[in-house]
């Protein structure tokens, strides 16, 4: 079975993702780790993600996600693996429309109270306003889950568990609904 997780950052994508791919002794994939490896490879820099957003830029970001990507489409076919992808990812139409090429995509989705309670423990992003910072994420949050629910193949919405539950949870959730 092949699975991509998306969603909101700190919805727990890697988490699941992996905890998935164990359950399933399968491959584990998440696209910010791979954009941080090229970035490294191709630029000779250690930056992780929001290191080489800001200093390069969207469009720079964005253009390596497409490559990690074009990557996973174009390496060694698999029978079963999983994938996280980063939060951002599906906000570029283009390589959105790939997704389902790399497998059944799976929307985690979270409660915005909970990811806004994660995003503040690590410092707020620049793209929310300081002034106002739980509405502007909400804005933000609005805006994105349109695009995971549009995209999504299957919704899982854990109610706050732990993630070796919510795994579980999920997993169950794909296995029955994705299998039929």
């Amino acid at each position: 079975m092949k699975i991509v997780l998306t969603g909101m950052k700190h919805c727990g994508k890697s988490t699941v993702g992996r905890l998935l791919a164990k359950r399933w002794s399968c491959p584990f994939a998440d696209t910010d780790a791979m954009l941080e490896e090229l970035f490294e490879q191709n630029y000779g820099e250690k930056l992780d993600c929001r290191g080489i957003f800001r200093q390069y830029g969207e469009e720079f970001f964005r253009n390596l996600e497409a490559e990690v990507i074009e990557r996973l489409r174009n390496g060694r076919p698999m029978k079963s693996r999983v994938i996280a992808l980063g939060g951002g990812l599906p906000m570029n139409s283009a390589v959105s429309a790939l997704l389902p090429e790399l497998g059944h995509i799976v929307y985690l989705k979270v409660a915005p109270e909970v990811i806004f309670k994660r995003i503040e423990a690590n410092g707020l992003p620049p793209y929310l306003d300081a002034a106002r910072p739980f509405d502007s994420f909400m804005e933000f949050y609005r805006e994105r889950e349109k695009v995971y629910e549009n995209i999504a193949e299957l919704t899982v919405a854990p109610e706050n568990m732990p993630p070796e539950e919510t795994a579980a949870a999920a997993a169950q959730t794909i296995e029955s609904e994705i299998r039929k």
